[in-house]
C-alpha cells in the first residue's frame, strides 16, 4: 500500500506540471510556416517541379507528333514541322541531362 502513496504524488506531480504548461503553450504563436519554407528552398519540390515540366514537355511532343503524321500541306511544311519537333525533344533530353548532373 505504501507504494501505491509513493506513485499517486509523483502522477499528480506530473499532471500538475502539464497544466501548468498549458497556458503557456496558448500563448505560442504559430507561424504556419514549415522549417524548409523559411530557408528559402525546397531540393524535393523543386525536383518533382522540374519533372514534372519534363513529362508535360515530353506529351506535348507527343501530341505534335501525331498532329505531324496526320497533317496536310506541303512536303516543305511537313519538313519545318519535323524539324521544330527535333528541336523541342533536343531541349527535352537537355532537360533531362540537366537532372542527373
Amino acid at each position: 500500500m505504501q507504494g501505491s502513496r509513493v506513485r499517486r504524488p509523483l502522477s499528480w506531480l506530473i499532471l500538475t506540471l502539464l497544466a501548468l504548461s498549458l497556458p503557456l503553450s496558448w500563448g505560442c504563436k504559430a507561424d504556419g510556416k514549415p522549417p524548409a519554407a523559411e530557408a528559402g528552398s525546397n531540393p524535393a519540390g523543386d525536383e518533382a517541379e522540374r519533372t514534372r515540366k519534363m513529362q508535360d514537355k515530353a506529351a506535348e511532343i507527343d501530341r505534335k507528333a501525331e498532329e505531324i503524321r496526320n497533317m496536310q500541306g506541303t512536303d516543305e511544311e511537313k519538313a519545318e514541322a519535323v524539324n521544330k519537333l527535333d528541336q523541342e525533344r533536343r531541349e527535352l533530353n537537355e532537360m533531362q541531362d540537366q537532372g542527373k548532373q
